[in-house]
């Protein structure tokens, strides 16, 4: 896997808004190893962020966060962005 590739921002993935970047700092996300945080982040999109249908598919993570709701495809877009901030790589 190209892990530079796969861990890279982008207008989408925006993991360094100000918004991303307390959710990860208030969970704590950074202390646990990385099955730990993948699990979290995991759960967290899974859990705290309801299922509802966004105007669009091309949701920044961001504005999902912000929405606290979102469809499979922007949902996944919050969890890749919180892995990707976390230095996970991953892609859809």
């Amino acid at each position: 896997m190209n892990t530079k590739r796969y861990t890279k921002e982008t207008p989408i993935l925006d993991f360094s808004a100000p918004a991303i970047e307390q959710l990860v700092q208030e969970r704590g996300w950074e202390r646990l190893d990385e099955y730990d945080k993948i699990g979290a982040i995991y759960h967290f999109v899974k859990d705290e962020i309801t299922f509802g249908y966004n105007a669009t598919d091309e949701l920044p993570a961001s504005q999902v966060l912000a929405d606290g709701y979102g469809q499979c495809n922007t949902k996944g877009n919050l969890l890749m962005a919180l892995l990707r901030r976390m230095g996970i790589p991953c892609r859809f």
